[in-house]
């Protein structure tokens, strides 16, 4: 048996991208996978998908961006499962073009999702995490660290944290 065995693992942004990816390596190494997105057509696909590679998936469509979603996100979580071990923060959005040309409101929906739901999952998520000593992975991005032309405002959404000051 290896570590990750019968962990509980909840991935957000789990119908498409990255996320559905690193939802099927988890699952392929015998996790119980929570999958959270927005769109439940793509979410119940992904769900299958794993089901029929023979992991264990759960869909639970949210929209983190809201309170009240991950309120409930959460509070099914601890219902249905009775514990966490891996929270991926992994929904995130990218954008492109000039800042100039980009809206307070693009920039807000780009903080909204990429940064803030990340912090209110992670909050909502602690109880559960400190209680079985979990992970938390947050899906940052190097455009952060050093923004390229055309990119709009990305990189302010989406933070860079390299892996050896995630411990500290």
């Amino acid at each position: 048996m290896n570590y990750w065995q019968n962990k509980i693992v909840l991935v957000t942004g789990a119908s498409a991208g990255f996320g559905r990816v690193l939802a099927r390596q988890f699952a392929e190494r015998g996790c119980q996978v929570i999958l959270v997105a927005r769109d439940v057509g793509k979410l119940n696909e992904a769900a299958a998908d794993l089901s029929e590679r023979g992991g264990r998936a759960t869909a639970l469509p949210a929209d983190i961006t809201r309170n009240e979603d991950v309120k409930s996100l959460f509070a099914r979580v601890a219902e249905e499962f009775g514990r966490l071990d891996v929270l991926a923060n992994i929904a995130g959005k990218s954008a492109r073009g000039e800042v100039r040309n980009t809206t307070v409101e693009e920039f807000r929906e780009l903080i909204e999702l990429n940064f803030l739901a990340t912090v209110a999952c992670t909050h909502a998520a602690l109880p559960l995490l400190l209680e079985s000593q979990g992970h938390v992975v947050n899906m940052g991005s190097l455009a952060a660290k050093g923004a390229s032309r055309f990119i709009g405002a990305y990189p302010a959404s989406k933070p860079y944290s390299p892996a050896d000051t995630a411990a500290r």
